[in-house]
């Protein structure tokens, strides 16, 4: 009995009570009255009874559980209104807690948009300062170099006019005096030509350190890439060709003389750098639609895609750390810039680079 339901149990119980009513009130009647109509009548009484009994107990048994079941509900309704109230009132906090919360965001992204912009504002200063003070320092470097320059050519003008003097007396005496000598010849032109080279190399340092803003001077570019190929020999190591193919004519353009050396020397020892040893680097010149047009290009290492097209941002260098500050070919592109010209590079790993470079060569 434990087992069943409560509501089987009240049906089982009800079953069981009913049989022993019947059986036992149908005996008991049986034995006191022995009239058929008497007993009729009674056992009709004894139902109408049974039922009246049943009525009662079931009346008061279902109204003692209907009303703790109608307390249950109600009890269930009022937590469940509670319940209401608790969760529109909790979800009314959360939903001006996500408000504040939305407004707390959005002036976040406000104030990390304009320290965004600052950031790129200070970064774009910061990079203009670098830039603006590394060319105050090539100017004051330029300047140093040409007051330098100046002394030193003074200087060593001096001497070389008392060799040149010198020379040139030795010649016309041995010319006055008919001396026929090729080892004489030859050592009065290895002076002859150690003069020049002196001569040239004074004059390429000199036209390199003009500190002068003049973009409108003319400007032998024949001239300029000799006297950089001239400054420059220094830096070249192995066994590096220097192959020139200019034009028949000369090449004269208006432009500043120091700036276009600056550009000449940076390329050309950049040129040496990527050959290192064995190669070649040719330079090509012509004129095309009234622009210049001046081709650098060796056989050296070569620089990969992702890098060619940052090569000219400041500070920006292929090279190992200590070996270069990632300027010089960003000076170039200005200086080229500043010439009304373009500057191009093409470029293959273990092939080489080739620098194009075009400017008007107009006189306006």
């Amino acid at each position: 009995m434990k087992n069943l339901k409560f509501e089987h149990r009240i049906t089982v119980l009800y079953l069981i009570l009913g049989l022993i009513w019947i059986l036992f009130s149908d005996k008991v009647l049986g034995i006191i009255f022995w009239d058929i109509n008497s007993l009729t009548r009674l056992q009709t009484l004894k139902g109408f009874f049974y039922v009246i009994i049943t009525a009662i107990f079931f009346y008061f048994f279902i109204s003692k559980h209907l009303t703790k079941l109608r307390n249950t509900e109600s009890e269930l309704e009022k937590h469940k209104n509670n319940l209401v109230e608790l969760i529109q009132e909790k979800t009314k906090n959360l939903d001006e807690a996500i408000e504040a919360l939305s407004n707390t965001n959005s002036k976040l992204n406000e104030k990390n948009k304009i320290i965004n912009k600052k950031n790129a504002e200070l970064k774009k200063t910061l990079k203009v300062l670098k830039e603006t003070q590394f060319q105050l320092i090539q100017i004051e470097k330029m300047a140093s170099l040409g007051i330098l320059t100046a002394g030193i050519s003074h200087e060593i003008n001096n001497p070389l006019n008392f060799i040149l003097g010198g020379l040139t007396g030795l010649q016309d005496y041995i010319r006055d005096e008919n001396i026929r000598d090729e080892k004489v010849e030859l050592y009065l032109n290895s002076i002859k030509t150690g003069i020049e080279r002196a001569t040239s190399i004074m004059t390429g340092l000199n036209q390199m350190s003009r500190a002068s803003e003049n973009y409108r001077e003319p400007c032998d570019l024949h001239a300029i890439i000799n006297n950089s190929l001239l400054i420059t020999k220094g830096e070249l190591k192995g066994s590096i060709e220097i192959k020139k193919h200019f034009s028949d004519t000369p090449i004269i353009i208006p432009g500043n003389v120091g700036k276009l050396h600056q550009v000449f020397i940076n390329l050309i020892v950049n040129a040496y750098h990527a050959v290192e040893e064995k190669g070649s680097i040719t330079i090509t010149t012509g004129i095309t639609n009234n622009n210049a047009v001046i081709t650098i290009t060796d056989t050296g290492c070569g620089i990969s895609k992702d890098k060619l097209s940052k090569i000219t941002d400041p500070f920006f260098t292929t090279k190992e750390p200590g070996k270069g500050t990632g300027l010089g070919l960003s000076i170039t592109y200005n200086i080229i810039q500043a010439h009304k010209g373009t500057i191009k590079f093409q470029s293959t790993i273990k092939k080489g680079t080739s620098v194009t470079i075009i400017l008007p060569a107009k006189f306006k």
